[in-house]
């Protein structure tokens, strides 16, 4: 304890404590971003099955494209709000970086280094390596934001169908 600043916790130097706080944060954004797509295919799954089951009444095919689309439209919205907070964290994280003349490990540094490790693996003699490196050119963010935007337009196509031709949907 500082007995010059009488306070019971001291900052540490160079804002080391705010740039803890702020890295943790931007971790956390970044797991609750690629939680949300695993719980959502789920509930999409379980939905889909039961408005496209055989015997799944009228009614039932409704609600069910129903909630489906709206579980999509809201895992859009939290996909997309996650990531803008993890991209601001990040942002200031880099900003800090190079204010205080630290390794830069968060931005388009992060970026490039991430390139230049897909560019060694796609001259790897393993297979595997070279297949893996080459979906570098699909960023996750981009794969699962029009993945979510795919199953909100089945569930609409669902939901109309079922409510304008229900005999469409019946095996």
């Amino acid at each position: 304890m500082s007995e010059q600043s009488g306070n019971e916790y001291e900052a540490e130097p160079d804002g080391l404590d705010q740039y803890s706080v702020v890295a943790n944060r931007r971790q956390q954004w970044d797991v609750l971003l690629w939680q949300m797509p695993t719980m959502a295919l789920t509930g999409e799954a379980f939905l889909l099955t039961i408005a496209l089951a055989g015997s799944t009444s009228q009614a039932g095919r409704i609600l069910a494209s129903a909630l489906a689309m709206i579980v999509a439209l809201a895992a859009l919205h939290s996909l997309s709000a996650h990531r803008l907070s993890e991209l601001t964290d990040a942002a200031w994280l880099l900003e800090h970086e190079k204010a205080h003349g630290a390794s830069q490990i968060h931005g388009l540094t992060w970026r490039d280094r991430r390139i230049a490790i897909v560019k060694d693996q796609l001259g790897s003699r393993s297979f595997t390596d070279r297949l893996v490196a080459r979906t570098y050119r699909f960023r996750s963010i981009v794969v699962w934001f029009w993945t979510m935007v795919l199953i909100a337009l089945t569930a609409t196509i669902i939901l109309v169908l079922a409510a304008v031709d229900p005999a469409l949907l019946h095996t």
